[in-house]
C-alpha cells in the first residue's frame, strides 16, 4: 500500500513539474493556479459570470484557463475583444470541436460549424445566393405571409369558442417557425392547419424540436476525452442514436423529393425555375452538378 501511495505521489509530482515547464514556454496570459487533470474547474462556481469577473479583477482583463484538456481564453476588455474580432478575426473564426458538433453537423460541414477556408467560403456564397438574396427572400415572402395568416386563424378559432381556452403561444410560435422552414425546404408544412392544435400536431413539433434542436454545447466528455473512450453515461451513444433518426428522416425526405422530381419530368415539361422550387431541390441540383461544392445535402439542410 505504501508503494502505491509513493507511485501516485511521484506521478502527480511529475505531471505538476512538466506542466510548469511547459507553461513557461507557451507565453500565455496570466493564469491562476490549476490542479492536475481538472485544471481550473474548481474555480468556476455558480454563477459562472461572477466567478470569471472575480478572476479578471485579480489577474487582469485577459487570462487563460485550463478546463480539463481544453485551453480557454477569458477576455473582459472591450478593446481586447475588438482586436480579437476585427484585426484577428480569422484566427478566432473557427468554433471549438465538440462531440455534439461532430455528430450533429456531419463532421463540421454546415455553414455555422465549418472551419474557415475554401469550403466555408463556398457555403457562405451558396447561402447568400440561395437563401439570403433579395430574390430568395422575395420568393419566400408569400410562404411567411400565408403561415402568419394561418397562425391568426388558429388564434381566432381558439378565442371564438363557447368557453375561454388557454393559448399555448410558445407552441404556436414554434409551429409558425417549423412550418415556414419546412415549406421553404420541401414545399410542405410541418403540421397542417387542421392538425395544428391537436395532440398529434403538438407531439410532432416536440419530436422535431428534440431531433433538430439538440444541444451543441460542450459536455464533460469534451473536457475529459478519456470519458468518451469509456462511453461515459452513454452520452455519445445517445447522440449517435439521435443522429440516426435524423438521417433516416432526411434520407426519406430527399428520396421523396427526388422521386417527385423524376415523375414530374416524365409526365410534363417544366422550366428550370420550377425544378428549383424548393430549397432542397436547389441543393440537390447544385450537388448533382458540382458534388465538391456541397459535400452533404443533409448537412446543408
Amino acid at each position: 500500500m505504501e508503494n502505491l501511495y509513493f507511485y501516485i505521489a511521484f506521478f502527480l509530482s511529475t505531471i505538476f513539474i512538466l506542466k510548469l515547464l511547459y507553461r513557461r514556454n507557451q507565453n500565455l496570459p496570466p493564469s491562476p493556479f490549476s490542479l492536475p487533470l481538472i485544471g481550473h474547474f474548481h474555480l468556476l462556481k455558480q454563477p459562472i459570470h461572477q466567478a470569471l469577473q472575480t478572476l479578471s479583477l485579480q489577474y487582469g482583463p485577459i487570462l487563460s484557463l485550463k478546463l480539463g484538456s481544453r485551453s480557454i481564453l477569458v477576455i473582459s476588455s472591450a478593446s481586447a475583444v475588438e482586436e480579437c474580432f476585427t484585426k484577428n478575426d480569422i484566427i478566432f473564426a473557427n468554433r471549438p470541436n465538440t462531440m455534439a458538433g461532430e455528430h450533429f453537423t456531419y463532421n463540421f460541414t454546415n455553414t455555422v460549424w465549418a472551419p474557415y477556408g475554401h469550403f466555408w467560403k463556398n457555403l457562405r456564397r451558396l447561402v447568400n445566393l440561395e437563401i439570403l438574396s433579395n430574390n430568395s427572400l422575395q420568393k419566400f415572402s408569400i410562404i411567411r405571409q400565408e403561415e402568419v395568416y394561418s397562425l391568426i386563424r388558429q388564434l381566432f378559432k381558439l378565442s371564438n369558442g363557447e368557453e375561454p381556452q388557454k393559448v399555448e403561444f410558445r407552441y404556436l410560435c414554434s409551429l409558425l417557425t417549423f412550418n415556414i422552414a419546412m415549406r421553404i425546404l420541401t414545399g410542405k408544412p410541418c403540421v397542417g392547419e387542421e392538425a395544428a392544435i391537436t395532440d398529434a400536431g403538438k407531439k410532432h413539433i416536440q419530436d422535431m424540436k428534440a431531433t433538430y434542436f439538440a444541444s451543441l454545447s460542450m459536455n464533460v466528455c469534451d473536457f475529459f476525452p478519456v470519458l468518451r473512450w469509456v462511453g461515459y453515461r452513454g452520452i455519445e451513444k445517445g447522440m449517435i442514436s439521435l443522429r440516426g433518426r435524423r438521417d433516416e428522416w432526411l434520407t426519406g425526405l430527399i428520396q421523396e423529393i427526388k422521386q417527385e422530381k423524376t415523375s414530374s419530368l416524365n409526365t410534363t415539361t417544366v422550366t428550370d425555375e420550377e425544378k428549383k422550387k424548393t430549397l432542397i431541390e436547389t441543393l440537390l441540383s447544385i450537388h448533382e452538378s458540382d458534388p465538391v461544392q456541397i459535400k452533404s445535402s443533409k448537412a446543408s439542410c
